[in-house]
């Protein structure tokens, strides 16, 4: 079956380490890149957060002891959510909802998710990521790492940089609110969270 050879081409090698901090500063720092319409780099951020979402799936059935981490991550994680058709979908729901109200800014909004899934989160991580991603999920999946075995300490490093993407994200956030002067009132949260991240990075790296 073409869901059993996804799987199991996607299980071989590499690791499996979400990244979504680390999309969140790409989709920041490229917004304007793809298009200056209002709504469209909010969609673009959000998109790029949204595949590893599949983490929490991939966690409640490990939790729940149906399977064990090696089978979660080969279902659950960069399939369903890591899918051209997924961003394609999110785009054309957001398309026909937009034509019975919303309009023009709710279809901006969900064009920038399309964007933010496929370019920003999924082609970033075939490329520069170490691990199967299911581009075409359940058809097909491709890893271009899959010859690499990382060291353990690399791979704990890399775990851990994910707490040091989430910092340089509301690091982004607050210099982008300060330039812009708004949401003053909102910057010491985004203060306390921005070290909150870092503190995680370092005690994880450690």
């Amino acid at each position: 079956m073409a869901f059993k050879r996804c799987v199991t081409r996607f299980a071989k090698g590499g690791i499996s380490v979400p990244q979504p901090g680390l999309h969140a500063v790409l989709a920041l720092a490229t917004r304007k890149s793809f298009s200056r319409q209002q709504g469209f780099a909010l969609g673009l951020t959000f998109g790029a957060l949204i595949p590893d979402a599949d983490s929490y799936p991939q966690a409640l059935a490990i939790i729940a002891g149906r399977m064990d981490p090696i089978e979660a991550e080969a279902v659950f994680h960069r399939t369903l959510t890591h899918s051209l058709f997924f961003a394609l979908a999110v785009g054309v729901a957001f398309y026909l909802v937009s034509l019975q109200r919303g309009g023009q800014s709710l279809r901006i909004f969900g064009w920038g998710l399309a964007a933010g899934i496929a370019i920003i989160h999924i082609f970033v991580d075939i490329f520069a990521w170490f691990d199967g991603v299911g581009i075409l999920w359940p058809l097909w999946s491709i890893n271009l790492w899959a010859w690499l075995s990382l060291p353990e300490v690399v791979t704990k490093l890399l775990r851990a940089g994910n707490f040091l993407a989430f910092a340089a994200f509301f690091a982004y956030l607050m210099i982008l609110a300060r330039q812009a002067k708004t949401d003053a009132g909102y910057l010491p949260r985004l203060r306390l969270y921005f070290y909150i991240q870092l503190g995680l990075g370092l005690i994880f790296t450690g």
